[in-house]
């Protein structure tokens, strides 16, 4: 039974709530009036919960659902991908214009992105401030702009008459560059298993069952929900898959460590994730974006990929990652390579190298461009690993092969006598290499090969039972 004190005191708050609301009514600097998306904005169009009305003012709806994992810290967040713009001639250079209204607790980030054909797209620029001017040099047919805002229960940000417009004025930001012969990279990483089914990853994709994606530790590379521009190939012990990137973690938000040039810790090699620099080597006093790294891992990949199509047991593995937007997939054929060259290098994670046995990896960011492989001796040429290193060369030339000898931890000593079998245009060599003494760059000699793939270097693993045989890069430098 509700007393009658109850519901006088009822009657009273009423009065004050309503009282207070005529004395000091809500400023955008405060408090976000209630939107009602369905009376107010014409032509709606909604993405991941952001809302963007007919009067080119781009705000955060009521509610956004789940949250992603990068946007934990905040109530509501949601991003907005523009339509392609798209340009009747070639150009290099962009401005991008707007305005935005960022409260305390609140955040808004541009980001922009070209494209030479309208198809394949260039990384994201990222958290640009409005008047960049953003240069390309490689001219683009298309471009597009994102936007992410976060914010409060209440309070939240806008943004607002964005632009983006050829011009000549001088650039304030460079976008990269992808050379057209560039054979995507591939690298060993620590990887684990996503799970979080019915979770949302950072462009909205709420993860089914079974899902084939993958988290990356960089915005920059964020596909849009339902389609895949940026998209990398997962190998593991001979089994291969190709998934699009549509989260972003686990461990950072800026670690685009598959680049030549890093944006994001530029003083680690490339190839080396920031969270494995934490780990292993105390960097950044063991600490990434999101904490303490427990454990490193600098891909997450999800259900579907990892248990279906790699066929991993349990939630943690290393694997090789090729980064599909960064030329020529190493696995889909032979590249097409460029005459002018003077140099190709053959990767033992690439697409140019063949073994006959699962080979052993070295220690963990151990071996040129980060990895190597091994294999311990034996004495039985029809048993023991091969492998072979055969480029498709685009010139008859002379060339001189260089062999990379990795300085690695292992309970077994080097081999000192590494048995390498040269196939060249006249026949075959073969020269002997100390991996214990000769290591780094080990030139094998000069030697003609025709165009095509009819040259190799070969290596079986012919040595001591208990001495270590390694498989790292080799190149051809063409000589003049």
């Amino acid at each position: 039974m509700r007393s009658k004190r109850t519901s006088a005191l009822r009657l009273q708050l009423a009065w004050v709530f309503l009282f207070l609301l005529i004395t000091f009514p809500a400023t955008k600097a405060h408090a976000e009036s209630p939107v009602n998306a369905t009376a107010r904005t014409v032509g709606l169009a909604q993405l991941n919960g952001v809302l963007s009305s007919a009067n080119g003012q781009i705000f955060l709806a009521p509610t956004t659902g789940n949250r992603p994992r990068m946007a934990e810290r905040f109530e509501r967040s949601g991003t907005l991908v523009s339509p392609t713009h798209s340009f009747p001639q070639p150009i290099t250079r962009l401005k991008l214009t707007y305005t935005a209204q960022t409260p305390s607790g609140t955040q808004a980030r541009l980001d922009v992105r070209g494209s030479t054909d309208g198809q394949r797209w260039l990384p994201w620029l990222t958290d640009l401030p409005a008047g960049a001017v953003v240069n390309f040099d490689q001219p683009i047919r298309a471009a597009e702009y994102r936007v992410a805002l976060a914010g409060g229960t209440r309070v939240g940000p806008r943004v607002g008459d964005v632009s983006l417009a050829p011009t000549n004025q001088t650039p304030t930001v460079h976008a990269a560059t992808v050379a057209p012969y560039a054979v995507a990279p591939t690298f060993r990483v620590r990887a684990t298993r996503v799970g979080m089914v019915g979770g949302r990853t950072a462009n909205g994709f709420i993860i089914p069952p079974r899902a084939r994606f993958v988290a990356l530790p960089a915005v920059s590379v964020l596909s849009t929900r339902g389609r895949d521009e940026y998209q990398v190939r997962l190998t593991y012990q001979g089994r291969s898959t190709v998934v699009p990137v549509y989260d972003v973690g686990p461990y950072n938000e800026h670690d685009d460590y598959w680049n030549a040039k890093r944006s994001g810790y530029p003083d680690l090699d490339q190839g080396w994730p920031m969270d494995h620099a934490a780990f292993y080597e105390g960097y950044n006093g063991g600490r990434s974006d999101h904490g303490v790294v427990r454990f490193p891992t600098a891909v997450d990949v999800g259900d579907g990929a990892w248990l279906d199509a790699l066929g991993i047991v349990g939630d943690k593995a290393e694997l090789e990652v090729t980064y599909l937007w960064l030329g020529q997939d190493p696995l889909a054929g032979p590249p097409t390579r460029d005459s002018a060259a003077t140099e190709h290098v053959v990767d033992e994670l690439g697409g140019d190298f063949w073994h006959s046995a699962l080979l052993a990896t070295s220690s963990m960011g151990c071996g040129n461009a980060r990895h190597a492989s091994w294999a311990t001796g034996g004495s039985d040429p029809a048993t023991v690993p091969i492998g072979r290193w055969q480029p498709q060369l685009p010139t008859a030339a002379t060339y001189e092969v260089f062999v990379h000898i990795p300085v690695c931890p292992n309970k077994y000593a080097s081999t000192t006598q590494a048995r390498y079998v040269v196939q060249h245009r006249d026949g075959a060599v073969e020269v002997l290499v100390n991996q214990q003494s000769q290591t780094g760059w080990v030139s094998l000699g000069r030697f003609p090969f025709a165009a095509g793939t009819g040259g190799f270097v070969q290596l079986a693993a012919l040595a001591p039972k208990h001495a270590a045989v390694w498989f790292d890069q080799v190149k051809w430098v063409r000589v003049p």
